[in-house]
């Protein structure tokens, strides 16, 4: 609105300069620029009627200048609308009446200040102060109506919010009886889980079923009070049949059969009639305890049959002589503890199985283990009949392999009897044992004299692939006798000793075949090396003696081209068995490459080495080698070379070049002798 009276009296100052008013029409103006100021003023500090109506003042008072300066111009007379509506939207109905009567009150003071008259004579003047006028009146009439219906719509709002909020009310009376009612039944079963939780305490700390059931009753009896507390148990009939525990007053009860078992097709008693019976039994034993005492009389008794899956599995009883006897909330109680009663009695057995069957993982991860806890597959045999031991209880056991057609005791605990013969007695042929399927023999069986003493027998092949390597006996004197189940944990067990037994045979045959030559079964050369800088390490640290000989066939090459080079290899394979026969087992030998050996002779000097060659040298000589139909024909000669340690060098790596320069020696002497290096520094 500041620029609409800023436009405004610019434009007056520029008419009053074109025509040279007086002084007055200037003072008037500077009036009217005050005016507009103060209006400015007003309505930026404060939002009245007073404020609306000053700057109404003023701003009309400015439009009538406007229109005095424009006598007879029709679209100056618009202008008049400004103010009206400025006032309109800060004041609302009364500012749109006030902006009417002022603005009609600027068309007669311009008017007058044109013509001098106080009544407008021209139609113009007349219509636009009786429309303004008009105008003021409808825009505050139709603000008023907006402002009514808006207060009606709050209105409305108010009073839909009332009856929104006294719903609430109401369904929040409701939800607090509500939340009243599962607060008791929460805390009903608040007091439910506290009893569950200190079974399930019980459970933890029990070790065995027996102690669990005292536990359990132990625990009932102090949390209802009672005098005494047992615990029935159910067959697969479901007819209560023992007490399986018992205490307080009821201890008499202990292991006594309450009802006569049912027959397979019989139809089972209800859960009340089993209840009815047991509360009966209970209360005579109550009776009879307290027959001296003055509360035998108000003696009470409690019993809830525990269900699981729709059958009996047992009941609980529990009984008091306090006066008024067990409340209704106390038996509400019980009734609400039977599933986790239940629930603990079948969580006990299933804990017993996992038990069973964690044992059993273990023992096969163990067993997997033996690969690289033993270092020969007869230890590793030993072992696995101890780990068995420890799942699967016997008295004595045998672990046979099969090598060739025969059966070899390979490990066995105890000091059972051969069970070669009386294994394969079971079969109908005698020869195929280890084919047949696991079995067990007890001493109902046709051939149970030939596993005297053993009462009991279980039997299960070592099965890998289609190939049966062996069997596994286990036998008992005095324990009971195996069942189908050990047989089936036995066979198990067996299939995964084979695959541990068949890794064992697989590594040993790797590692033989990595260190000794594959025509003559000696060590070959890379092992005699490393085997070679060991000894040269004891050597140097402990000053042991070491003798080295270089062994070569004499006319090797005539008997490769005389006879085939089939020939010489079988020659060099007899050969070598000529040098394991000649030579302790304390002394390493070795193939070095074509027709030469290599024999390391630790703790021997170079007269020990030379007294062993010389034995060797007349070993061969006095041999007679086989052709490979069988016939004897070759007749054959070696050289060799002898060093020692410290006798032939001081140096004991070099004891090798030095055996080579005594054999090359003894080649050039004329072969078939033994030529020993000896060091003469």
């Amino acid at each position: 609105m500041w620029a609409f009276r800023a436009v405004g009296l610019f434009y007056l100052g520029g008419v009053f300069w074109q025509r040279v008013l007086s002084e007055a029409a200037w003072a008037g103006l500077g009036v009217l620029t005050l005016g507009a100021l103060l209006a400015t003023l007003l309505e930026r500090r404060k939002q009245s009627l007073d404020s609306t109506l000053f700057g109404l003042i003023a701003d009309n008072a400015l439009l009538g200048a406007i229109l005095w300066s424009l006598p007879g111009a029709a679209w100056a007379y618009w202008l008049l609308l400004v103010p009206l509506f400025h006032a309109l939207l800060r004041s609302g109905t009364a500012g749109a009446l006030l902006g009417g009567v002022v603005g009609a009150g600027a068309v007669y003071a311009a008017s007058f200040f044109t013509t001098g008259e106080p009544i407008p004579a021209d139609l113009l003047s007349q219509i636009w102060s009786a429309g303004v006028l008009g105008l003021g009146v409808a825009l505050g009439w139709a603000w008023r109506r907006r402002v009514q219906s808006e207060q009606d719509a709050l209105l409305q709002q108010a009073e839909q919010a009332v009856s929104e909020s006294e719903a609430a009310e109401r369904r929040i009376r409701e939800s607090y009886r509500e939340l009243a009612h599962h607060y008791h039944r929460l805390e009903a079963h608040l007091t439910t889980l506290q009893d569950a939780a200190e079974l399930l305490h019980a459970l933890q700390q029990a070790r065995d079923p027996n102690a669990l059931y005292q536990t359990i009753l132990e625990r009932l009896r102090a949390r209802f009070g009672a005098s005494g507390a047992a615990l029935y148990l159910t067959d697969e009939t479901g007819a209560l049949r023992r007490v399986a525990c018992a205490i307080g007053s009821l201890a008499p009860l202990t292991h006594s059969a309450s009802l006569t078992p049912v027959r397979p097709f019989q139809k089972k008693p209800p859960p009340q009639q089993v209840a009815d019976q047991l509360r009966a039994e209970t209360l005579r034993c109550e009776q009879l305890v307290e027959a001296h005492g003055a509360s035998s009389e108000r003696a009470d008794a409690m019993v809830q049959p525990l269900l699981c899956e729709g059958r009996i599995v047992g009941a609980v009883a529990l009984t008091t002589h306090a006066e008024g006897g067990f409340s209704p909330e106390t038996r509400a109680r019980l009734r609400e503890l039977t599933p986790y009663l239940a629930g603990l009695l079948s969580l006990s057995e299933q804990l017993r199985l996992m038990g069973v069957r964690l044992a059993e993982t273990q023992l096969l991860y163990d067993m997997e283990n033996l690969l690289f806890s033993t270092d020969s597959a007869q230890s590793l045999a030993q072992h696995a009949l101890n780990l068995i031991k420890t799942l699967l209880p016997y008295d004595h056991a045998q672990l046979l392999l099969k090598r060739g057609e025969q059966l070899d005791i390979a490990a066995q605990v105890g000091a059972p009897p051969d069970l070669r013969t009386a294994l394969t007695a079971l079969t109908e042929d005698g020869s195929e044992l280890v084919s047949q399927r696991g079995q067990i023999v007890d001493a109902s069986h046709e051939r149970a004299a030939l596993f005297a003493p053993l009462k009991s027998l279980a039997v299960a092949p070592l099965r890998g692939g289609v190939r049966t390597q062996g069997v596994v006996a286990l036998g008992r004197t005095e324990l009971p006798p195996f069942n189908e189940l050990d047989l089936e944990l036995l066979q198990t067990l067996a299939f995964q000793l084979t695959s541990v037994l068949e890794r064992a045979q697989l590594l040993s045959d790797l590692e033989r075949l990595a260190t000794t030559d594959g025509l003559t079964g000696l060590y070959n050369y890379r092992h005699f090396q490393e085997r070679y800088r060991e000894e040269v390490n004891l050597c140097r640290r402990y000053q042991h003696p070491l003798a080295v000989m270089l062994i070569d066939l004499d006319g090797f090459k005539q008997v490769n081209d005389e006879y085939g080079h089939l020939e010489g290899d079988y020659l060099l394979v007899q050969l070598a068995e000529t040098l394991q026969h000649a030579l302790r087992n304390t002394e390493f030998i070795a193939r070095y490459g074509g027709d030469e050996f290599v024999v390391l002779m630790p703790s021997t000097n170079l007269q020990g080495g030379v007294a062993a060659a010389r034995r060797l040298a007349r070993a061969v000589r006095n041999a007679t080698f086989l052709d490979t139909t069988g016939n004897p024909r070759l007749k054959i000669s070696v050289s060799i070379g002898v060093a020692a340690y410290p006798n032939s060098t001081d140096d004991p790596a070099q004891l090798l070049e030095k055996a080579d320069e005594a054999l090359e020696c003894a080649k050039r002497s004329g072969r078939n002798q033994v030529v020993a290096h000896e060091n003469i520094a």
